[in-house]
């Protein structure tokens, strides 16, 4: 009687399903590892919240601050000198902004300020000061245009203010109180980069131009310059050039 054959087949494919099962588990694992990143690269938005790098936005409310040096400028009325004619040079001041505007589209910015031009023409005055508020519009150029289309990082601004202010002198000697008060024009030039999504640092250079109609010397007003506007007193009637840090945020996009 022949001994029975013994079948091998069996056993062969026992040894061979844990290899298989193995490959299986490492390319699913593979497979579930890879997979989801590349949906989410796929389904994931354009990132249009930051210019540098998404469509256009710039538009909305903004928030702008400027410190700066203000400095002495002969008037175009009048007969206002900067000079150390009688006494001491001009004394350069600080140079303040604080406003707020509405900025349309990436040409066009309007915008309310309070400025503040701080300082004294030379000879006896000891101090002096501008106060204002005014309404500017700002035409913008854009430079160094972002990747796809975006927002420019560098914009070039030519801005035109318009407003009331009020400028007081002091003296050491009578009349003590120098002021005068109307009309003030302020153009500029705005240098602004964008080093943020909603973030410019720049600097401003502006000149700020009095066309005041109201006169004072210690309490007495008129509303032209008197005969005691001569020699001396005739400082008062300058103008002031400003040049400043400034820095603008969008707040808008933020809400």
């Amino acid at each position: 009687m022949a001994a029975a054959v013994p079948d091998h087949r069996e056993v062969r494919g026992r040894r061979h399903r844990p290899g298989l099962i193995a490959a299986l588990a490492i390319l699913a694992a593979a497979l579930a590892y890879v997979g989801p990143g590349a949906g989410e690269a796929e389904a994931a938005p354009p990132p249009r919240e930051s210019p540098l790098y998404g469509p256009p936005y710039r538009h909305g409310l903004a928030v702008e601050v400027g410190v700066g040096l203000a400095l002495c400028q002969p008037a175009l009325l009048y007969a206002g000198v900067c000079g150390a004619r009688g006494g001491s040079a001009p004394v350069p001041g600080v140079a303040l902004r604080l406003g707020g505007g509405w900025r349309f589209n990436q040409s066009w910015h309007l915008s309310g300020a309070w400025i503040r031009q701080g300082h004294r023409p030379g000879g006896a005055f000891t101090g002096g000061a501008s106060d204002g508020g005014m309404l500017a519009l700002r035409g913008i150029v854009p430079f160094a245009p972002g990747q796809r289309g975006a927002a420019s990082h560098v914009e070039l601004g030519f801005e035109l203010g318009l407003g009331w202010a009020q400028r007081v002198l002091l003296r050491d000697t009578a009349p003590n109180r120098l002021s005068s008060s109307g009309a003030v024009v302020r153009p500029a030039l705005i240098l602004d980069g964008w080093v943020l999504a909603d973030l410019a640092i720049g600097i401003e250079l502006a000149t700020q131009l009095n066309f005041h109609w109201q006169h004072c010397v210690d309490d007495v007003c008129k509303l032209a310059p008197g005969p005691w506007v001569a020699s001396e007193l005739d400082r008062r009637w300058v103008d002031g050039f400003s040049i400043a840090v400034r820095a603008t945020g969008l707040v808008f996009p933020r809400f």
